[in-house]
């Protein structure tokens, strides 16, 4: 509920100051949680959890800094207090993947994925796969940069990563690697929204995603969506990842060639999440890379994406971590499912601003790629552009041909190399056309 309701619903009278001092202290130590920001502020009830209600009566206790851990989890999570050097150390089990069988093990119950599909079902029609995560956008590419970028300890706030996506402000003028990790996860997560309909959980795309949120930050640029063949640590755990290039390269295929075969997205998702974390196949940016790529199947149904707004840094690193060293998935599955819940509550009041999807961009998506494609093989630039979309319109019957030229010059204009996988051009030529297409707009 926003505040105005809660105050409508009180028994007593309370002036508005006093009431949002009293919201902000029982979030502050966990008896609620918010979602949103400013005007669209809204409290939630942690009983409303989508755990069980047996869990729900069993969260932490306020000073212990976790809500959303089951005791069971907690009492698990002590196995870590104990110095990491005086843990058994452990290496990588790849019978965790060779004994998955897809559809049949499950580590996300029928009965919650259920639950989970009916709050962040967004359309009761199919559409076009990555449709509602373009009418969210703006929005999604700010939480998710931020909070995939806070869960690695970057120091950006919401509003500092809003100036750096929106107007390429970055903290202080300097482009550091902070900044560089949230522009990096900027360009990634366009990847997977532009081009939801082409892309499948496989090899080549996990490694093109691990390049766009690794370009600039590696020592070596030849390491950048390439299976690791060094030698890696993991800082504060007793395990030991795989160090076998041959071995990580053919246990990475393995785990994809499994992943793309589950139907159901939320258990596909959580497998994702945690077995491109738990492998290490690349030198760094594996959990980066991970939480993106869980994001494939929602984007792709259509369903509410996971961005992870307010996941405490500490639960979600010692539940991975705890996975790490003893194969047991259901600590971090609480995190995951707290935060998909988080995630849907934030959109909630996103979808409800976009209004009616415009189904005259979805109807012409196809003639639009297939135009834009024709300009940038014509090399066609400057005023010659509306010349020939105007006759496409008229050889292809396109109704309301002024809007579609709209929306297709507006495309053109913000169209990069990211986003032209469905063209049918290559990076070469379409890199040769921006650059005259971008120095007719100065001429």
């Amino acid at each position: 509920m926003s505040k105005s309701e809660i105050h409508q619903l009180l028994s007593f009278d309370i002036n508005e100051k006093t009431l949002q001092r009293r919201l902000k202290k029982l979030a502050d130590e966990s008896h609620i949680a918010t979602s949103g920001q400013r005007s669209a502020l809204k409290y939630l009830s942690l009983t409303k959890s989508m755990v069980s209600s047996s869990v729900l009566q069993d969260r932490k206790s306020v000073d212990s800094h976790s809500f959303l851990l089951t005791q069971e989890s907690l009492e698990k999570l002590k196995r870590l207090d104990t110095p990491s050097y005086a843990r058994v150390k452990v290496s990588y089990d790849q019978s965790l993947v060779e004994s998955y069988v897809p559809n049949q093990t499950r580590y996300v119950s029928e009965d919650i994925a259920l639950k989970l599909r009916t709050l962040g079902k967004r359309f009761n029609k199919k559409l076009a796969a990555g449709t509602y995560a373009k009418d969210i956008a703006q929005r999604l590419l700010i939480d998710l940069s931020f909070n995939s970028s806070r869960l690695e300890g970057n120091t950006y706030s919401i509003l500092d990563t809003e100036r750096l996506l929106q107007a390429g402000e970055a903290v202080n003028g300097k482009f550091d690697e902070e900044t560089i990790m949230i522009l990096n996860h900027k360009e990634a997560i366009l990847f997977l929204i532009e081009n939801a309909e082409e892309i499948s959980v496989t090899p080549f795309v996990i490694r093109n995603l691990h390049q766009l949120l690794s370009q600039d930050l590696l020592s070596d640029s030849s390491s950048c969506g390439k299976i690791r063949q060094i030698e890696v640590k993991i800082t504060k755990t007793s395990y030991l990842p795989l160090n076998s290039p041959q071995q990580l390269e053919e246990l990475f295929t393995l785990l994809l060639r499994k992943a793309v075969k589950i139907n159901d997205p939320f258990e596909q998702s959580f497998f994702l999440f945690m077995h491109l974390s738990y492998i290490q196949a690349f030198e760094d940016v594996n959990k980066r890379t991970a939480r993106l790529s869980c994001n494939l199947p929602f984007i792709q149904e259509n369903l509410c994406p996971l961005s992870f707004v307010d996941v405490p840094r500490d639960d979600y690193v010692k539940t991975l971590i705890y996975f790490y060293e003893t194969g047991d998935y259901i600590p971090a599955l609480e995190v995951f499912l707290w935060a998909y819940e988080r995630s849907c509550e934030q959109y909630k009041v996103v979808e409800q601003s976009i209004g009616v999807i415009d189904s005259y961009r979805i109807k012409y998506r196809s003639e639009r790629k297939q135009v834009i494609g024709e300009i940038i093989r014509g090399m066609i630039v400057g005023v010659e552009v509306q010349a020939h979309l105007e006759l496409f319109c008229t050889e292809n019957k396109i109704q309301n041909a002024d809007k579609f030229i709209s929306i297709t010059t507006v495309e053109l204009d913000k169209l990069h190399s990211g986003a032209i996988i469905s063209l049918g051009v290559t990076e070469n030529i379409f890199l040769i056309w921006k650059e005259k297409f971008d120095t007719s707009k100065v001429a």
